[in-house]
């Protein structure tokens, strides 16, 4: 059976330590982990607070913001530059494919017999304004490759595991590109051409750099919404920021605190989601193997 790791940045933050718990319970509950492994890219101040699992790697790293100045106040660069780390694409490249993803997601049943052979993305909404498609599209002719018009290409990962090292690492160069000749002294303003995104117009500008033609958007990435019931197209769920079922910021207010665990409808979206960051592990296993 072809491998996967799960490769995720996690910060020293008591909320994104919480978040990867609702990763790694979805792997349990989906069985991902019987051909997967997570690569936990971790601050090391975080390390003791990852579960005791074999099935994790870990690998300590100190944020790339601390390491380079030119970066400061801008913490979402970790999430791609620890990942470049020699250490961590060696790792990645011990497997036949790499999901790279935030630790606000959850892997489905679906994911475990997928088998990706190009890029496979969610959707983006950074580029939904024309300055902005017009100055990503102007960055690509100056950089030496025309651009096709694709936009708006989501947050997570998933391929062979040479082209997630490839993108990645094309990633990164273009944010120091970016950094260096469009936002070095001007900040911009949102949903406009803004510094705050500029690891999405990273990744969409190393898509085209790298396999423009071989990737496929839709697959990941998918809202946590009730009124969407998981069936075979949905692999993986982002808890992106919205009010509606299911929200993590509602979640995490206590807004469904009146909830009882075997009342929350797992078969969608929404209450996938809901059950695993509420469940404990020994649920989650149990569930399982009934």
């Amino acid at each position: 059976m072809a491998t996967m790791g799960v490769l995720v940045y996690i910060d020293n933050k008591q909320e994104i330590i919480d978040e990867f718990s609702w990763l790694y319970k979805s792997m349990i509950f989906s069985n991902l982990f019987s051909r997967a492994k997570i690569i936990a890219v971790c601050h090391p101040d975080a390390v003791a607070a990852l579960p005791e699992d074999d099935r994790i790697v870990v690998i300590p790293s100190v944020p790339y913001v601390e390491r380079n100045t030119d970066w400061i106040g801008y913490g979402f660069i970790n999430s791609v530059a620890n990942l470049c780390e020699p250490a961590v694409i060696e790792e990645c490249r011990k497997y036949d494919s790499v999901l790279k993803t935030d630790c606000d997601t959850f892997v489905t049943p679906a994911l475990t017999s997928f088998t990706p052979t190009g890029l496979c993305f969610g959707f983006g909404a950074y580029a939904y304004e024309e300055e902005v498609r017009r100055k990503l599209s102007e960055c690509s002719a100056r950089w030496g490759f025309p651009h096709s018009g694709l936009h708006n290409v989501g947050a997570s990962v998933l391929g062979p595991s040479e082209f997630v090292c490839n993108f990645v690492e094309a990633q990164l160069d273009y944010c120091n590109r970016l950094l260096d000749e469009e936002f070095r002294h001007f900040q911009g303003q949102w949903p406009g051409w803004c510094k705050n995104v500029v690891t999405m117009y990273a990744g969409e500008l190393a898509l085209r750099r790298t396999y423009p033609q071989q990737c496929s958007l839709g697959l990941l990435d998918h809202l946590p919404y009730a009124s969407r019931v998981i069936g075979s197209d949905v692999l993986h769920i982002h808890a992106w920021h919205t009010d509606q079922y299911w929200s993590k910021h509602q979640f995490r207010a206590g807004k469904y605190a009146g909830m009882a665990l075997g009342d929350i409808d797992r078969r969608t979206s929404g209450g996938y989601c809901h059950w695993l960051a509420v469940a404990g592990i020994d649920e989650v296993e149990a569930a399982v193997s009934t």
